[in-house]
């Protein structure tokens, strides 16, 4: 196989200084909706599809490779699409959010957008550019588009889901018509399974069940018509495999079924800390030898990922790469930067040539035809949100489809670099660094970013909107995976259970003091933005440790973790209350301890201005948590602003919301991060408390 044509050349340095600061981006750069992004091949190889900005929301385009023709599937112009995939080769499956809520609907259409079918019912559904339908669907229904179980590959018309039934997260599965909507109950859940895993003829074989007395077990059958069998128990504890979050024991995972249709893939912690994969024969219970495993980190990103008809998204959870033909062709994880553990040879060569061809990048496939002829492939990097290319594999050829960010120039951004240090007690934390373009990597303002979650999620390398905001502004960015982030095996993530305000929070401030003793960052000029738990360490880092940050950002936070029992995260089934409370400190037997790490119950302490934004429709943090921070704010005198969302959820999706908002973080800090002494002074506020819609 001769070396594809297309060469791209990156020319930038990924270690040198610019001459000079980059210049100011625009936020409206930087904070658009991307140009093109979660481009897929139709399984045929006729037709390309992506994401796009209209109407200021996204929509769904395509274009006919046969006539070139380009034209919009979707015509949205009040709420976004926010996911789809090709599930036949002539039917698109699409999914689209309403009002912040997380109230999912989803939709199927036609290639030239005709045939539209409601699939899970939504409040409400605009019509498509072409006007080839249009519904109205008012409905109190809560189905979320993740509770696709199989595409059916050889079934022309149907799929399979879990249809929930009211508040118990049970779900049936139920074989759904995409082109006319009809539905039929294929498996009754009389087993309290709360996942299904279906085999490549879209069999359901596997299950995870769990109630409220009885321990997690992962049920077998051999075929359809077969009695369901107990192959693995655990402790009830571990339902929190389900929520993608690890439990407190050694246990395995079931992941996807082999090619032979018998072999089921599995992710395990028996051994491994950091997990391995083994295969297992559910019939003899024989396990197969380790296949991989990382010494400090698991297996699975999202970040590559063969996609083709009927691979489940579990496998993509854990990495699992498989080829045209079907069989497992390498395993993704992520360490310090993506990487694969190639299997097949071809794979590898493949990679080995691309990476060749588009130096400077991290080259991921995120979609193929059927066949493997056609591979859609995404090249991005730290500071390239990417571009995608077309690779022929009959013809060896790769071409350019589009960039993601037509306006951002990589030569401008910044270097996130990988780095480790060691926590007070002596734990190694990951994390990245990422320095402003062109300026001395000494005494920087900085600040500090955690990523939310908190429990499973971890930061990653790549691009991120934020992160370049930030560092174009002149500001050093600190991301680190606390303890308790996902990835790096179980006893990390534990070391993080029931460590709000305390381990989790001073692993920041052991990251804060590293960069201060490294001589990186200014000690004065340290402030801290964050997200959901994110916007809970922020107001944890303000009140429990006031003397290290000059200012806060807080972003749909956590203010008060008493006040939250009537959230979505303690009001579910008692399974998953059971689970929250093992990670989480109990409301009774902890209140102590809760209290000593309660933001609102320490606002006296806060010495630095504050800057809030909650959307008034949050269904995971809710509104009501700043009601109260607003209450003790007030009380107490300290300096606030803040942003309301009126129709936004747990973060601002529409995009002058979202425009306005970082107009705001960046006055927030050109006014509180560059004062010579880092801190404005404190007292009656010199900014009033404004809401935005």
């Amino acid at each position: 196989m001769r070396p594809p044509r297309f060469f791209l050349l990156l020319l930038l340095s990924i270690t040198g200084l610019q001459a000079a600061p980059a210049p100011l981006i625009p936020l409206d750069t930087l904070f658009a909706e991307a140009d093109m992004a979660s481009v897929a091949i139709s399984p045929t190889g006729r037709y390309l599809t992506w994401l796009a900005p209209k109407n200021q929301r996204i929509n769904l385009a395509i274009m006919d490779r046969e006539t070139k023709q380009v034209r919009w599937l979707t015509n949205m112009k009040e709420e976004s699409i926010t996911a789809y995939q090709w599930v036949k080769k002539d039917r698109i499956l699409f999914a689209q959010q309403w009002g912040g809520r997380e109230q999912f609907g989803m939709f199927a259409c036609d290639p030239d957008g005709g045939n539209l079918v409601v699939i899970n019912k939504l409040e409400r559904v605009e019509a498509n550019a072409e006007g080839a339908g249009q519904a109205d669907a008012p409905s109190s229904e809560r189905d979320l588009p993740k509770n696709l179980i199989s595409t059916l590959p050889k079934d022309p018309d149907h799929i399979l889901m879990s249809r929930i039934r009211g508040s118990s997260f049970l779900g049936d599965v139920v074989k759904v018509n995409i082109r006319n909507g009809k539905e039929t109950i294929e498996e009754r859940n009389y087993i309290n399974a709360r996942a299904w895993i279906a085999d490549r003829n879209g069999v359901v074989r596997v299950a995870i069940c769990t109630d409220f007395e009885e321990p997690i077990r992962v049920k077998y059958r051999s075929t359809a018509k077969s009695e369901w069998r107990t192959i693995g128990e655990f402790s009830k504890e571990t339902s929190l495999f389900l929520e993608e979050a690890a439990p407190i024991e050694p246990h395995w995972r079931p992941s996807v079924f082999a090619k032979d249709n018998r072999t089921l893939y599995v992710k395990t912690f028996m051994e491994h800390d950091k997990s391995a994969l083994r295969t297992l024969d559910p019939e003899t219970g024989e396990w197969g030898p380790v296949i991989f495993t990382h010494p400090r980190v698991e297996l699975g990103n999202r970040l590559a990922n063969y996609r083709r008809g009927g691979l489940s998204s579990r496998a993509a959870l854990d990495g699992l790469i498989f080829d045209s033909d079907g069989e497992l062709g390498g395993i993704a994880y992520e360490d310090e930067y993506p990487e694969v553990k190639w299997l097949n040879p071809k794979l590898a060569k493949l990679s080995a040539e691309l990476n060749g061809a588009l130096a400077g990048t991290n080259n991921s496939i995120d979609s193929a035809t059927a066949d493997g002829n056609l591979m859609v492939v995404r090249a991005f990097s730290d500071r390239d949100p990417g571009t995608y290319y077309l690779y022929d594999a009959v013809k060896q050829e790769l071409s350019e489809i589009g960039r993601a960010r037509k306006a951002i120039d990589p030569k401008q951004m910044s270097e996130m670099r990988p780095i480790r240090f060691k926590a007070r007690d002596g734990w190694e934390i990951p994390g990245y660094l990422t320095f402003p373009a062109g300026r001395e990597h000494k005494n920087m303002p900085m600040l500090v970013v955690p990523h939310g979650g908190p429990y499973g999620p971890r930061d990653s390398w790549g691009y991120s909107a934020d992160v370049q905001f930030f560092a174009n502004r002149g500001y050093a960015v600190l991301q680190i995976n606390y303890r308790g982030s996902g990835g790096y095996g179980l006893k990390f993530q534990l070391g993080g259970y029931k460590g709000y305000g305390r381990q989790m929070q001073d692993d920041l401030t052991d990251g804060v003091q590293w960069c201060i003793e490294q001589g990186l960052a200014n000690p004065s000029r340290v402030g801290i933005y964050g997200a959901s738990y994110g916007g809970y360490a922020v107001l944890a880092g303000l009140t429990l440790t006031p003397e290290l940050y000059c200012c806060g950002i807080n972003y749909v936070g956590v203010s008060d973790i008493e006040g939250r029992q009537g959230s979505r995260t303690y009001a579910g089934p008692r399974v998953f209350r059971e689970g929250n409370a093992i990670r989480n400190l109990d409301p009774v037997k902890d209140v102590a301890i809760i209290r000593a790490t309660n933001p609102v119950e320490h606002v006296p302490n806060i010495r630095v201005p504050l800057f809030s934004a909650y959307g008034k429709n949050d269904p995971r943090v809710r509104f009501d948590q700043w009601l109260t921070l607003e209450t003790r704010l007030k009380q107490y005198g300290k300096e606030y602003e803040i942003m309301v969302g009126e129709n936004e959820g747990h973060g601002f999706r529409k995009l002058e919301n979202r425009l306005e908002f970082y107009r705001r973080v960046e006055d927030f800090l050109a006014r509180n991060m560059n004062t010579p002494e880092g801190r404005v002074k404190v007292g009656t506020p010199t900014v009033k408390p404004t809401k935005s819609d």
